[in-house]
């Protein structure tokens, strides 16, 4: 029986082939193609909790300032070591956030707490490195969105709250990935090529995420 790659094993997979991908010309044309799926995504979202891309993940930079342009509030992540996320808004382009806290990411300030940016959200968008084709989430190690919105979770989602939706490149959605049960679980998943339903079976197959 093939043995199951544990998280770690995983996560150097991905990264590796982050590294391998970055700076090609596949990569070149990403941030235009995932904003024209998440033009779609986002149509007539009130507030979207969106990211700020850590080097290597999908850039969603040009879709948040387009729906940040068209009247959206978007809400982005504030980290705190040890400690769930909160989240501030966006109020300028996202090339001009600040890189703050130990990670040097780029952050705004902290406006909202974690419930209330899932109060006000119609859709979050959730990086990360690799997605189950049921919706598991291969995340980066820190367990921000875990402790966040995962079901030990301060905020954990609940049927009719937010739609949360993974973020990850069409290659990354795998057969399967080692998971905890404290783990969060995304309803779609939203790549380059379009949005990947795992409640309707249709996850795309990817490579396997333990596969160099």
């Amino acid at each position: 029986m093939e043995s199951q790659p544990n998280k770690v094993e995983c996560r150097a997979a991905v990264r590796a082939r982050r590294r391998a991908r970055a700076g090609s010309a596949e990569a070149a044309g990403t941030a235009s193609a995932f904003a024209a799926v998440l033009a779609e995504v986002l149509a007539g979202a009130r507030t979207v909790i969106g990211y700020a891309a850590l080097p290597g993940e999908p850039d969603l930079d040009l879709a948040l300032d387009r729906a940040h342009a068209a009247g959206t509030q978007v809400l982005l992540p504030v980290t705190s070591p040890d400690r769930p996320l909160d989240f501030g808004r966006l109020a300028g382009p996202m090339a001009d956030l600040p890189r703050r806290g130990r990670w040097r990411i780029r952050e705004p300030e902290r406006t909202v707490d974690a419930a209330g940016a899932l109060a006000a959200a119609d859709l979050l968008l959730v990086p990360g490195l690799a997605f189950s084709r049921t919706g598991a989430r291969l995340g980066n190690g820190g367990g921000f969105y875990d402790r966040t919105f995962g079901p030990a979770g301060v905020a954990p989602l609940a049927r009719g709250s937010g739609r949360l939706l993974g973020v990850c490149f069409a290659e990354e959605i795998v057969d399967r990935l080692p998971a905890e049960p404290w783990d969060l679980l995304v309803d779609a998943v939203v790549t380059e090529s379009g949005v990947a339903d795992p409640d309707r079976g249709t996850l795309p197959r990817g490579r396997p995420a333990g596969n160099g």
